[in-house]
């Protein structure tokens, strides 16, 4: 690794190839500038961020069905219950002649004033119970005097026309305390409104879908042009938007800006620690461009991805940024030691590449092995950090060896100064001075793998945030409706996929019906059969009401009229109905042309050409519960598949036991094998692997003591630490192996060896050990909660690792003697 000697005259420069690499060089920057503005896109898409087996691959089915046609929500909220009507009321109208709004309404027809006889159609097993205790002869003398007491109520009025067709109230009966439809929450006047009027929703069904980012921030735009004239006029109120379009804008509004914050504040922070470290402000004019070559090609790999840039991969270009900064240290200082040697600018350029390009190019090279492991994980967006980190540290590695020693010939014309004095670098070498010092300082840096061994190491968090922001506007608006309107987290979501839509619907009323009995264990059930059941459960239903024998109960209910006080000639068209009930059945073309059309995206989605019904439960907290439920869903339909944000937890936590010993697995060797070719000594290979051991054990300690959250994104950053900090352990072993020989024959300079060591290597690999931790900590002003551990725990990494590269090189020559 040592620079070759000058010759006193340079070789005589062969122009075509350095043309020729410089035109290639050209053409592909410009083709990958071509490729980023004009391909390049966020993918707001949760999907991505899910594993891809079980029920996460059934949540990314839920995700891609329902994402492209989910329906908007506006929520009013505010102290005056009239004016929140007529502003609702206003938003609705509005909203409904904007170009990018199917359609939009404040209030809906729930088909609640139905021919009583019509409404049996939906009635599930509990409204059927319902139905015929008011059909008894006990039970319609009941219903009939409590419809009287209404009559006689003031401002009975609206309600004389209702009872004389349905005196009864049976359509009443088929929705009181029912479960399904729970989704649909309305006032008797058909307003999405609480019991106070004090907030009230518009429902919304925006045009195009919501995974495509130019639908969803025409529809948050054309919304908020809507919104805003009345936020002023009202300010009081609040007008907030959520739903799949509005959170899809959000995200992507979100991702840019932490692409653009991260990269640019990791180039900053990263130029100014080399500048700091490296005292050399004008080596940034020979790094600095070549990195951002590097960092363009790796973009344009990432805009060759054929669903876009996932939220945890944009931490690519922070990363690439940091570590690709450690090539151009080590290229420049190599090219100022040759040139302090004596060797003209040109030669200096060629000795430094010849002496550095190996050991960069290796190091480049094991790094990107462990950023390829994450290939393993079953999270797409970990599949694609792990590619575009990989390719940026290969690709911004060759930009440098290409281009700095080129630059550098050109900037470094005069002799440069002699190194600047480094006295921090004493310290570790003190500590490593005595054998005795040596042994305590590598049993203190064993400390941490000790105590993860012993049960030490930090849980993985609960935290589903690195999903889903929990700074997003939307997802806030969204817990204020439920919060408003009494829903609350943690529903379920039951995913039934069949190729013939008809038969989806027949098995999605099937299980309604099943979980919406179980009264004790779920809470509630929101399904499509409240409002249009399948043909199959409508015939059912039917039959089950004409086995109660209607005509007879007209009869009954005529006696009974006139026993209550009525008169049975008003009741006629009731009488008439049960004596000929019609069996008319609801079709889902005729709901798209209601006013309850709206409400359709909710339960109805397409994935890959196949129908998809979902259904909305809400389990019980209750001992037993969601075992219960579980069990009844594979006992009704083994084929439907059950998932939902509130099971997530347990899916990540599942997929990162899979991963985690995955890729630790093969990145532990493809470093180890890395470290044998590149080291060739076993000793050498001894002690830059348990470099690595004890940083990854200080990192857990760390990771604990500092709380910072642990899951499916961050966790899987822990094995790609192992190739990105094992450079430091290398770079002083390979510095170490240089200084040793060049004292060969020389007794008693064991010690000189050790400082030497520090005080020549110390420094550049301070340098790229803290511009690495820079890119992972620009990472930390993300509003991506995922984002932001994950560049915590890299920040921390890379820091533990230059400490324990510092402590355990120098320990490790002392006690181990080649």
């Amino acid at each position: 690794m040592s620079a070759p000697e000058s010759t006193g005259r340079a070789a005589p420069e062969r122009k075509g190839p350095r043309r020729a690499v410089t035109l290639a060089l050209v053409g592909m920057t410009l083709l990958a500038l071509l490729a980023v503005t004009f391909r390049l896109r966020l993918d707001p898409n949760v999907a991505s961020l899910l594993p891809d087996q079980g029920e996460a691959a059934a949540l990314r089915r839920y995700v891609r069905g329902f994402g492209g046609g989910d329906l908007a929500v506006v929520l009013i909220e505010g102290p005056d219950p009239e004016t929140v009507a007529k502003v609702a009321e206003g938003v609705a109208t509005e909203l409904g002649k904007r170009p990018s709004v199917a359609r939009a309404a404040d209030r809906v027809d729930t088909s609640r004033a139905l021919d009583p006889m019509l409404a049996f159609r939906h009635a599930d097993p509990r409204a059927m119970e319902r139905l015929r205790g008011a059909l008894t002869p006990e039970g319609m003398r009941a219903r009939l005097a409590e419809s009287r007491a209404m009559l006689l109520a003031p401002g009975s009025g609206a309600a004389a026309e209702m009872l004389a067709a349905d005196p009864l109230r049976l359509g009443q009966l088929v929705y009181e305390g029912a479960d399904i439809g729970a989704g649909v929450r309305t006032q008797p006047d058909g307003a999405f409104a609480t019991d106070d009027g004090k907030a009230h929703l518009v429902l919304a069904e925006p045009r195009g879908q919501a995974l495509r980012g130019e639908d969803a921030r025409r529809f948050v735009e054309d919304t908020e042009a809507v919104l805003a004239p009345l936020r002023q006029a009202h300010p009081e109120m609040r007008l907030g938007l959520t739903g799949g379009h509005a959170i899809a804008a959000a995200t992507e509004s979100m991702l840019t800006r932490d692409l653009s914050i991260s990269s640019t504040l990791a180039m900053v922070l990263a130029s100014l620690v080399f500048a700091l470290i490296f005292r050399r402000v004008r080596a940034l004019v020979a790094v600095m461009p070549p990195l951002l070559l590097g960092t363009v090609w790796t973009a344009a790999v990432a805009a060759a991805l054929p669903r876009g840039l996932s939220g945890i991969a944009v931490a690519f270009m922070s990363v690439v940024v940091g570590v690709g900064v450690d090539t151009g240290v080590h290229v420049y200082a190599a090219l100022l030691e040759a040139r302090r040697a004596g060797l003209a600018p040109r030669e200096a350029a060629r000795a430094a590449r010849a002496k550095t390009a190996r050991g960069v190019l290796f190091a480049a090279g094991t790094a990107a092995a462990a950023f390829g492991a994450l290939a393993f994980s079953s999270i797409e967006a970990m599949q694609q950090l792990g590619l575009l980190c990989a390719a940026g540290e290969l690709l911004t590695a060759v930009a440098i060896v290409l281009v700095t020693p080129e630059v550098g010939a050109l900037l470094e014309r005069k002799p440069p100064p002699p190194p600047a004095s480094v006295r921090w670098t004493d310290a570790f070498a003190w500590l490593s001075g005595t054998r005795r010092r040596a042994a305590l300082l590598a049993f203190v840096a064993l400390l941490p793998v000790v105590a993860v061994f012993l049960g030490a190491a930090p849980g993985l968090s609960d935290s589903i945030v690195a999903v889903r922001p929990k700074e997003l506007e939307p997802l806030k608006v969204q817990q204020a409706v439920f919060d408003a309107f009494g829903g609350k987290r943690g529903q379920w979501v039951v995913l039934v996929a069949d190729r013939d839509l008809e038969r989806a619907r027949a098995r999605g009323d099937r299980i309604a019906e099943t979980l919406s009995a179980m009264k004790d264990d779920v809470e509630a059930v929101d399904a499509l059969t409240a409002l249009a059941p399948a043909k199959e459960t409508q015939e059912a239903r039917f039959a089950a009401r004409d086995a109660q024998d209607l005509p007879a109960k007209a009869n009954e209910l005529e006696k009974a009229l006139v026993e209550t006080g009525f008169a049975p000639a008003r009741f006629s068209g009731a009488l008439d109905a049960m004596r000929a009930p019609t069996r008319d059945l609801v079709q889902i073309e005729d709901l798209r042309k209601g006013t309850a059309s709206i409400l359709l995206s909710r339960y109805l989605g397409m994935d890959e050409g196949e129908p998809l019904v979902a259904l909305y439960v809400r389990p019980r907290e209750v001992p037993g519960a969601t075992a219960r439920v579980e069990e009844a869903l594979r006992r009704t339909d083994p084929q439907a598949m059950l998932t939902g944000y509130a099971r997530l937890e347990v899916v990540l936590r599942q997929s990162l036991s899979q991963d985690l010993p995955k890729i630790a697995g093969v990145a532990a060797v493809l470093v180890v094998a890395a470290l044998a070719m590149s080291l060739r000594r076993a000793r050498d290979v001894v002690i830059a692997a348990v470099v690595v051991l004890c940083e990854i054990a200080a990192v857990l300690l760390l990771v604990r003591i500092l709380g910072i959250p642990l899951h499916a994104y961050d966790a899987l950053v822990l094995p790609v630490l192992l190739g990105i900090t094992v450079d430091e352990g290398m770079f002083l072993l390979y510095r170490a192996r240089e200084v040793d020989g060049g004292q060969a024959g020389a007794p008693g300079l064991e010690h000189d060896v050790i400082r030497e060591t520090l005080r020549d290597e110390g420094p550049p690999v301070a340098a790229t050990a803290l511009t690495t931790a820079t890119g992972f900590a620009a990472l930390t002003l993300c509003r991506f909660d995922g984002l932001r551990d994950l560049g915590l725990v890299g920040a921390l990494g890379s820091v533990a690792g230059l400490v324990v590269a510092l402590v355990v090189v120098p320990a490790g020559l002392r006690l181990w003697k080649a």
